[in-house]
Order: structure tokens, then C-alpha cells, then sequence
């Protein structure tokens, strides 16, 4: 098991630790922001899995690219790659999105 965590600023004043566990074929992703307190899809986890590194504020920005190679073959590169093509096609309704929103969400909490 790999674990790597990383503190990020969150819209206000405060900051969230964000913690990626990787295990075996599992890539689990928590953040203690509300979103992610409830089990939401929050924006924190799918910046640093786009690769983003802008509210990092740990000092450990260098190590996404390691959290981005953990994505390969995942439950979540999988939704998140149904949600990213969701978000592309015109024809797909926002309730559609917001589906693939959840199941992302449920993928990064296992």
C-alpha cells in the first residue's frame, strides 16, 4: 500500500488534507473538505488527478505525476474518463453528468 498526502487551500480562508491510498488495483481518494466529508465528488481530488497543482500548499506539488500513474486501470480512471467524455458530448443532459459525478465520487471512496 502507497499513501501520499497533500494539503490543498480550499475557496475560503482554510486549507483540506487530501490523502490518496493506493492498493493493489484500488486507488481511494479522501478529502476532509465538506464535499468529501459527505462522500461528494469534490473538486480538490479531480484537480490533482487532472494533474493540477495550483492549491497545493504542502510543498509536495512534485508528487501528482506519482498520484496521475496510480490512475492506470483503476475503478476510478474509469469513471473519471466517462465523466470527462460526458462533459464533452453536447447531447448529454445535466442529470447524466451529475450521475457520473456520483459514481467518480463512490469509485475514489472505496
Amino acid at each position: 500500500m502507497e499513501q501520499l498526502v497533500f494539503l490543498v487551500k480550499g475557496s475560503s480562508s482554510g486549507t483540506y488534507e487530501l490523502t490518496f491510498i493506493k492498493d493493489g488495483a484500488s486507488l481511494t481518494a479522501l478529502c476532509t473538505c465538506p464535499a468529501g466529508q459527505f462522500g461528494n465528488l469534490c473538486k480538490h481530488r479531480v484537480a490533482i488527478l487532472d494533474g493540477l497543482i495550483e492549491t497545493i500548499v504542502s510543498g509536495n506539488a512534485d508528487q501528482v505525476p506519482t498520484v496521475t500513474g496510480w490512475l492506470g486501470g483503476t475503478d476510478v480512471e474509469t469513471a473519471l474518463g466517462e465523466l470527462r467524455s460526458a462533459e464533452k458530448s453536447a447531447g448529454v443532459t445535466k442529470d447524466r453528468i451529475m450521475a457520473l459525478k456520483k459514481k467518480l465520487a463512490r469509485a475514489m471512496n472505496t
